[in-house]
Order: structure tokens, then sequence, then C-alpha cells
């Protein structure tokens, strides 16, 4: 941006009735939902950030969460927090109960991020990944858009919080502490007597074809690169080579290896392994090496 824009952002802030420019490093305003970009979903939530905290940048985790899948949100979420610099606001808006019953939240991490949105479970993981958290409601309507739509609290009540947050509002001022908040539980791989492990399918990762599993790599500590490995996964079997990377193999072989969350995946050497033997989230994966 230029420098007289720089300049005159005060000036512009101060006409618009924006608070005034906090002490220290603007804080970063962290948006994810299940939105896509095909329309201006995702802008609205940029202004209405933009018009509590000028100064704050608003950047995208993604906006590809697959519609109304709160435990895949849940899973792109868990990591970011680490990543962001602390006291960063997340707005995460995947949102299927929006207008009914279910609670808006507002969570402090360790190191002072904030994570806002629905109480379905969808900040659930983060939460307890970089806790000891409090979490609060959010129940002031000053942190809100006025009259806010049953439809669209991605703009009316999470967006407008964050912004007012990453202004300097004070978390404690958003509403009373809970204790009670949504918590998934997703499933748990296990190790298997014979050296193998068991566990499901959490994603595929597009547009590679690649097969990410809930398996944890110290489940098959044992294996050394290339180890042969009995694949099972749904009602098929193979066999793939345990492997560090996926030049590991020749080209349009299947493979084995950790990936970069730290859990084991299938891949094949320039190719896809989702679409070759027709995988998808949720089926069962055994790993089992090759005697």
């Amino acid at each position: 941006m230029p420098r007289l824009a720089l300049a005159l952002l005060p000036l512009l802030a101060a006409c618009a009735g924006a608070p005034s420019p906090p002490e220290g490093a603007p804080v970063p305003v962290v948006l994810m939902t299940d939105f896509g970009l095909k329309d201006d979903a995702v802008g609205l939530l940029r202004g209405v950030v933009l018009a509590r905290s000028p100064w704050s940048p608003v950047v995208d985790l993604t906006h590809a969460v697959p519609a109304f899948d709160v435990a895949a949100g849940a899973r792109l979420l868990v990591e970011a927090p680490e990543v962001y610099p602390p006291g960063s606001v997340f707005v995460v808006v995947v949102d299927p109960g929006v207008g009914t019953r279910r609670r808006a939240i507002v969570a402090r991490l360790q190191g002072g991020t904030l994570l806002v949105g629905p109480d379905n479970g969808v900040l659930s993981l983060a939460i307890e990944r970089h806790g000891p958290a409090e979490v609060r409601l959010l129940e002031s309507t000053r942190f809100m858009r006025d009259r806010p739509s049953d439809t669209f609290h991605g703009r009316d009540v999470f967006a407008p919080a964050a912004g007012h947050l990453a202004a300097g509002a004070r978390f404690e001022d958003v509403g009373p502490v809970i204790t009670d908040w949504v918590r998934l539980t997703p499933p748990r791989a296990t190790r298997l007597a014979d050296g193998g492990a068991a566990g499901v399918v959490t994603a595929l990762d597009e547009p590679f074809g690649n097969v990410w599993t809930n398996i944890p790599a110290e489940h098959l500590d044992g294996l050394e690169p290339g180890t042969r490995v009995e694949v099972g996964v749904g009602a098929q079997r193979l066999v793939a080579t345990f492997v560090r990377t996926f030049g590991d193999v020749p080209v349009g072989q299947p493979l084995v290896y950790v990936n970069s969350r730290g859990h084991v995946a299938l891949a094949v050497n320039m190719g896809d392994f989702a679409r070759t033997w027709n995988v998808e989230p949720g089926q069962q994966v055994t790993l089992r090496p090759v005697p």
C-alpha cells in the first residue's frame, strides 16, 4: 500500500467512526468457512471486520471446508493457532445449525489467541490442543451488528465480534464463562499385535488424491523405510511400500508415508490413490507389514 494511503488510514477510520488503533502491532484476523468464493459472503465478513478494526490484516485459512462438515472444519482448524502469531483472532463459520438454539462462543487459548464461532464442536479440537482455554458465551449485543439475520451469523455475530476483539475490546466482556461447550470425539487409531495399525480415512488431500488417515506416525515406529505393507482400505487390499517421500518408489506405484501433519497416509507416485481405489473419508484402514 502506498505511504500516503497508509498515512490517511487513521483519518479515514476516524471519519467512519472506527476505533483508534491499538498500541503495538495490528492483530491479525483469520477467516475459515465453508462458504466457497462464488459469491460475496467472504467479502462481507472482511468488510465487517475492517469496519471495526481497520488496521488488522484479514487473511484466509480456507473457505473450502466441505459444506456443513463440522468435523472437517475442526480438523482443518486444529493446527492453525500454533502457526499464526499469538493473539490472532480466528473467525470460524461452519454452522449448519445457524439460527437454532446452538450457542455462539469465543475461546481464549494459551498465548492469547481467540477463536470465534458456533458451539457445535468445530472449535473443540483446537481448544483442547492449545488449552487450557477459557470459553465464554458470545452474548453481548454490543459485539454484534444491529438486528442480526437468523441465517448469516458469520456476518452479523462472529465477524463483528472478531473485529471488536482485534481492535482491543475485552474478551471478558463478550459474555459469561462456560465449561459445557460442545466437544467432538474423533475416532481413535489402534496398534495391531503384528506391528501394524488400524484407523479411518480422515480426508482426501486434493487435488493429488492422497489419502490421509487418523493413524499417528508413532503407531508404525517399528517399520523401516522400504518395508512392504499390506494395506486394507474399505473392502480392498493391496501391497505398498512404506517410504519417506513420493519419489522413493517408481512412478505409478502405491506407497505409505507420514504426511505433513504427522499421520500415516497413502499415495501413488505421480498418481491419484483415492480415485484409483475409490476411497472416501470414513472408510476403515488397516496396515500390516508383509512377512
